[in-house]
């Protein structure tokens, strides 16, 4: 009688948990569709190019081993240099009670929002100001052009480590480390011995996502490389572009994702938590800096100066004539195409054409990432359900470390004809677009979902609600923020990317940042006059947005909703 009534009990219970099974998977398939149709298949198709000949004898060539080490060893000294000069500001601005922390943390953010171009416009200001043209500065290293790309990676990449590592840190505990002062150690002992190790996971993640970020930095290599230096993403770039060595590229982009792989690897390797690009502040208690901290302090300080030095640049000349009189000339000169019509279209249309990208960049990118978060949190009941997830986690991942440029090349191979004609259409462009963002979509809103804690859902089940009304009237709520700051970051990432557009769109379709390039690498003070005034015009924007997205709510005060089933 027992074994009948249990037999009776586990039918409804194994029919509900495979109808849980069944639906999961019909939930995954479109994020996974669209990762798998859009991402793997064209890198598949960029591997299998490189496969084809002796890619090792390739890679191997004198020219390509030079631009190899060059993205190899910059990317590491870029990287390190960043770490430094972040862990103080992570330090200041979310561990400590820092008046104007949030507007500091916003002006951070801008660098790494604004597009490309705008940054190598800004930094090639830079250079053309007298300090740097000194007889003693001809001789130094600030006339080298690798040295220019490490300082502009730092300005770019700066907020990620300061946001990644500053978000962890403000969740950590203060008791342990009162108790270690009470117990006579010093500030930097503490550092050493007790936040360092448990901000390794943040530290290592952050450090390698701002590695691939920089071995795959095209136009900032592009411009401020003057073509002395070269990287793997400028030799694929002049491999499938100029030379049509389809081989070359493919090798080159074997490389880059056997680096973007092994980047993941060790990234995620110590860490068996969620680390996000920036967790909003639960609004646990902070100390107030003292005398101790006015060094980093200070420090910080420094460093946001120093961010919005090529920003300001940009904003002067943009007002100023070559003889350097204040004008307005320069935004009047918008409407035209530039010295003996270098343009093809007006910056109005390429505008609007990147205006249009972006719209349809940042809904794709939006929704499957917030779908693919969701999905990534929700519970999981077995070592079979985590390790699935973690492995979703990377697939969704990998396209961070995946340049625009091999991509693009991917789409040239896959999508020129067949079921799926991509390549000549200018919907081409912002797919790839919501393809980069993705990856930070998720890292946003998948730390705010994951908060949240099974709990809610569990009691709203209880109450008698499926998981989408809980989703979309409990769970979507409290992290509304977060995916507000989501959508917001996919749009300004989206509208800076430059490596796609340079690569696929041709004539009327051209970008703003596309155009930039043109007004940039062709002679007259009219273009670059005209270069400035529209690289001012999109930082007004950035602005805007990054305080948008940045600032919190002031009335976040969120309340758990009570969600009452009706019977």
């Amino acid at each position: 009688m027992p074994t009948a009534r249990l037999g009776r009990r586990s039918g409804p219970t194994l029919w509900r948990a495979n109808s849980l099974i069944l639906k999961r998977a019909l939930q995954w398939a479109i994020p996974l569709f669209v990762i798998g149709v859009l991402f793997y298949w064209p890198m598949a198709r960029v591997l299998g190019q490189g496969l084809v000949g002796d890619w090792l004898a390739t890679l191997a060539e004198p020219r390509v081993a030079a631009a190899i080490w060059f993205t190899l060893w910059q990317s590491l000294v870029s990287t390190v240099l960043c770490l430094l000069v972040a862990l103080p500001a992570a330090y200041v601005l979310y561990r400590k009670r820092t008046p104007g922390a949030h507007v500091f943390k916003a002006m951070l953010t801008i660098p790494f929002a604004l597009p490309t171009m705008v940054t190598a416009i800004g930094f090639t200001a830079y250079q053309n100001q007298g300090i740097w043209k000194s007889e003693f500065a001809s001789q130094s290293w600030l006339n080298s052009p690798t040295s220019w790309i490490i300082m502009a990676h730092i300005f770019v990449n700066f907020a990620v480590i300061t946001r990644t590592v500053g978000s962890t840190w403000m969740s950590h505990s203060h008791d342990t480390e009162e108790a270690a002062a009470l117990a006579g150690a010093g500030r930097l002992r503490i550092f050493w011995s007790i936040s360092l190790p448990q901000l390794r996971p943040a530290i290592v993640s952050s450090v390698f996502t701002v590695f691939l970020y920089c071995s795959a930095s095209y136009g900032l290599v592009l411009v401020l490389g003057g073509g002395q230096v070269n990287s793997i993403e400028t030799e694929i770039a002049a491999a499938a572009n100029q030379f049509l060595d389809l081989q070359e590229a493919g090798a080159l982009a074997i490389l880059q994702t056997i680096l973007t792989i092994g980047a993941f690897a060790i990234g995620n390797s110590g860490s068996r938590s969620i680390i996000g690009f920036d967790v909003q502040d639960a609004g646990k208690p902070k100390h107030g800096i003292d005398r101790r901290d006015w060094p980093v302090a200070a420090l910080t300080l420094i460093s946001v100066i120093l961010t919005f030095v090529p920003l300001v640049l940009i904003l002067r000349r943009a007002f100023v004539d070559s003889a350097g009189n204040a004008t307005f000339e320069n935004f009047v000169a918008l409407t035209t195409h530039g010295t003996r019509n270098l343009l093809d279209i007006s910056i109005g249309q390429a505008a609007l054409n990147s205006l249009r990208n972006v719209l349809v960049a940042t809904v794709v990118a939006g929704f499957v990432g917030t779908l693919a978060a969701y999905l990534l949190t929700r519970p999981t009941r077995s070592k079979v359900q985590r390790y699935a997830s973690r492995i979703l986690d990377t697939v969704f991942m990998l396209p961070l470390g995946v340049s625009s440029i091999v991509l693009g090349f991917g789409y040239l191979l896959t999508f020129g004809d067949g079921w799926l004609p991509l390549r000549s259409s200018w919907v081409v462009v912002p797919l790839i677009q919501s393809l980069l963002a993705m990856p930070l979509v998720i890292r946003i809103v998948q730390p705010a979902l994951h908060a949240i804690g099974a709990e809610i859902g569990e009691q709203a089940s209880t109450d008698g609600a499926n998981a989408l009304v809980t989703f979309f009237r409990i769970e979507l709520p409290l992290a509304k923020q977060s995916v507000a700051a989501a959508f917001g970051y996919a749009a300004i990432v989206s509208i800076g990317e430059f490596g796609a557009a340079n690569l696929l769109s041709y004539g009327d379709q051209a970008t703003l940042p596309t155009v930039l390039y043109q007004l940039i690498s062709r002679p007259g003070g009219q273009n670059y006059g005209m270069a400035m005034a529209m690289a001012a015009i999109v930082i007004a924007l950035t602005f805007a947005v990054v305080f948008v997205s940045s600032f919190p709510n002031l009335n976040r005060k969120l309340r758990r909703p009570r969600l009452s089933a009706r019977r």
